[in-house]
């Protein structure tokens, strides 16, 4: 059996954003909106037509980041992971998602603290949440994530962190003084660009594991019958991993 649709979310929404990113930025330089040498990214959405784009497209991503959320957290609930830590990470994301939206629309020329509160919700929450699937990751090899895809996973939590650290200093030096040197400004974008282009790649590595995706069903009790009680049945027969929703993974399990 092929990999299943699903993993094919996380490149979609990745690369999508990724692409948004830049076309925003094209728009926005050809119509003289913003600096030509490297904006913030949120300069590329100030005004019409991109602005539009720029809130549709971040609106976007958010739903897709938290569809992306629940079946990250129902794999790694399958898989035997920590509860309360995948909990805790599905919340984050969620969270992560809902700051995207609030950066989308609220524009930080007409709304810049609601602005300002949605980036730092995205970017500092988004970093917790790749760190945290990073230890997941880890916890959950070999059988249901390979060495390789922790490793890729780490170097880029690792390359984001310090790019958002990058952002957070320079940038909280910019949004504190009126008066900056130019190579402060240079270092702030930098950061933020790498940071969000970061963040945007690890979310395509999640598809690594959705492409072992059996099939999904949503089950609606209406009677009170179905046995909600019993959250999910490991069976080592068969390879594979049985929620109560029937969110079938494929796995090689040893005996």
């Amino acid at each position: 059996m092929g990999a299943h649709p699903c993993c094919v979310l996380p490149i979609v929404v990745g690369v999508g954003t990724i692409i948004m990113f830049f076309v925003c930025y094209a728009i926005a330089v050809s119509n003289d909106h913003t600096v030509k040498n490297f904006p913030f990214i949120s300069d590329t959405g100030v005004y019409p037509p991109e602005r539009g784009i720029f809130t549709l497209s971040f609106n976007l991503s958010a739903f897709g980041g938290v569809v992306l959320m629940f079946l990250r957290y129902n794999y790694i609930s399958q898989c035997d992971g920590p509860p309360k830590l995948n909990k805790f990470m599905f919340g984050c994301g969620v969270l992560v998602c809902f700051g995207l939206m609030m950066v989308g629309a609220f524009q930080w020329s007409e709304m810049l603290y609601p602005h300002m509160v949605g980036a730092v919700m995205a970017f500092a929450l988004g970093i917790v949440y790749i760190w945290l699937d990073t230890i997941l990751s880890f916890k959950l090899r070999p059988v249901f994530t390979s060495l390789w895809a922790f490793r890729v996973r780490l170097l880029v939590a690792i390359l984001t962190t310090v790019s958002g650290g990058i952002m957070f200093v320079f940038g909280g030096i910019i949004f504190t003084n009126e008066n900056y040197l130019y190579a402060i400004r240079l270092a702030a974008v930098g950061g933020e660009w790498a940071l969000g282009i970061g963040l945007l790649l690890y979310i395509i590595t999640l598809s690594i594991e959705l492409r072992k995706v059996k099939r999904m069903h949503l089950i609606m009790d209406i009677s009170g019958t179905f046995n909600v009680s019993n959250t999910h049945e490991l069976r080592a027969s068969n390879s594979r991993v049985i929620a109560n929703h029937d969110f079938i993974a494929n796995h090689d399990i040893p005996e």
